[in-house]
């Protein structure tokens, strides 16, 4: 494959303990039909002890991933902790780096459980072009749709762009990263000492609470999706998958669901205009309050029935205290 355009928007890769994934990731990576610049690529490859794989006694396989990273980009910079980090926190070091290196206005970040087409990172570059000038647009990406549609779906109307979710595979504009970094911080900051699978999500939900954001999970994806509400931001996709999600085991094992919107396959991406996106713009603000209005309406009816669980549980109690003293006064 003729690979004449270069990639001018640096690169970051997540990677753990998993060279079978490894391996497939890296050779999809490199017949892309952009030109790679190895020195504007960083690969976080997150360390095996204390990770659940540790705890779990899977095989240490990180070297294999290290020796897969210096074969398909031998000049690319890697950063390899002595202990395992986590998700949220090897996200964070890796967008600080990415974003740390000249004419980084966006930043690609990519994960190790996905097969791009060849087309992937042409896309996404695409995508940062005709944004640049519409500042809410923050995130694009070429996967991942939001699930909100599953109750909330598009008008049958709709077309080219959709509301995004995630950070498996996105390009994320630089100045949207900063504008989050002190809340980032702080939610880093409940995850310390323990590890990521393993977060206090009480204390991870009450810090967050405290900065405007409702998360009950804690997940670092949910959390990144809220703050794009939470900022008046937008992340947006394309009407196509561009890319097959193979991670079905390790740290993380969440397979991207199929969502379907309107007239999807349909659109020449590459073709797409700002003045498409911005066609687009109302009908994506729109969808995006409705299905935070979805969103926190269940969180409440959660709360809701958790109250009257609790209010039977206590009535039923006392009953069957008053039901033993009186047998016992006998």
């Amino acid at each position: 494959m003729t690979q004449t355009v270069p990639m001018e928007i640096p690169i970051g890769i997540r990677l753990f303990n998993r060279p079978d994934y490894t391996e497939l990731f890296l050779q999809s990576l490199v017949k892309q039909t952009v030109k790679l610049n190895g020195e504007r690529i960083i690969c976080f490859v997150d360390g095996y002890p204390k990770s659940t794989d540790y705890h779990l006694k899977v095989p240490d396989r990180t070297n294999e991933v290290l020796a897969l990273v210096n074969q398909y980009l031998p000049s690319a910079t890697v950063i390899h902790p002595d202990v395992n980090v986590g998700l949220a926190q090897a996200l964070y070091t890796l967008q600080s780096q990415v974003f740390d290196l000249p004419n980084s206005e966006w930043g690609i970040f990519l994960e190790d459980d996905l097969v791009l087409d060849d087309d992937y990172l042409e896309i996404i570059a695409h995508l940062t072009k005709i944004s640049s000038h519409i500042p809410d647009v923050v995130k694009v990406s070429a996967c991942q749709t939001h699930t909100g549609y599953f109750k909330n779906p598009p008008n049958s109307s709709r077309k080219n762009f959709f509301l995004g979710e995630g950070t498996k595979a996105i390009a994320e504009r630089r100045d949207y990263f900063l504008e989050r970094r002190p809340m980032t911080e702080r939610y880093l900051t409940s995850l310390e000492g323990v590890a990521y699978r393993h977060r206090d999500r009480a204390k991870v939900f009450s810090v967050l609470a405290q900065s405007g954001i409702v998360n009950v999970m804690g997940n670092n994806d949910g959390v990144q999706d809220q703050m794009i509400a939470y900022f008046g931001r937008l992340h947006i996709v394309t009407d196509q998958e561009k890319l097959t999600d193979i991670g079905l085991v390790g740290e993380s094992h969440f397979v991207i669901p199929q969502v379907p919107v309107p007239h999807a396959g349909e659109s020449d991406i590459l073709s797409l205009t700002t003045a498409d996106l911005e066609q687009e713009l109302l009908a994506l603000r729109d969808e995006l309050r409705t299905i935070q209005d979805t969103y926190f309406q269940e969180l409440w009816q959660v709360f809701r029935r958790a109250e009257s669980i609790k209010h039977t549980v206590t009535f039923l109690t006392k009953k069957s205290l008053v039901k033993v003293r009186k047998l016992f006064a006998r």
